[in-house]
């Protein structure tokens, strides 16, 4: 399999649905709602398709960004400001990497785990 878009070697799934394997692969899978951008490889073709939808205009973090392009955000009024929401996303399962701290551990630091959403026109 090729790499087309986007790929997830580490992140935190937000949604307990089921993640089909790509046709073909024992370790690959199609992604839901998903946090971490803690590690993950992303094609030519993919960081086109982001840098297209001109995330700085707008402002979003890119744990919210990234499953908005690629269609799978539960924030519909979010979606609705990126227009090609086309970005082929995948994870490899199990995952490669993981981070060194969660929430709520011992030196676990966070600049955006507590912080709140803003509800402004984008």
């Amino acid at each position: 399999m090729t790499l087309n878009g986007y790929r997830y070697l580490g992140r935190k799934r937000l949604l307990e649905k089921d993640e089909p394997f790509v046709d073909g692969s024992s370790m690959v899978v199609r992604v839901e709602y998903s946090y971490w951008t803690l590690c993950y490889i992303l094609s030519l073709e993919g960081a086109k398709k982001l840098l297209a939808a001109q995330p700085l205009s707008k402002m979003v973090p890119v744990d919210e960004f990234l499953p908005i392009m690629f269609d799978k955000h539960p924030e519909s009024e979010w979606k609705q400001q990126f227009e090609n929401r086309n970005l082929k996303a995948f994870s490899v399962a199990p995952l490669l990497v993981y981070p060194t701290h969660y929430t709520g551990d011992d030196n676990y630091i966070s600049d955006t785990e507590d912080s709140l959403t803003l509800h402004t026109e984008l």
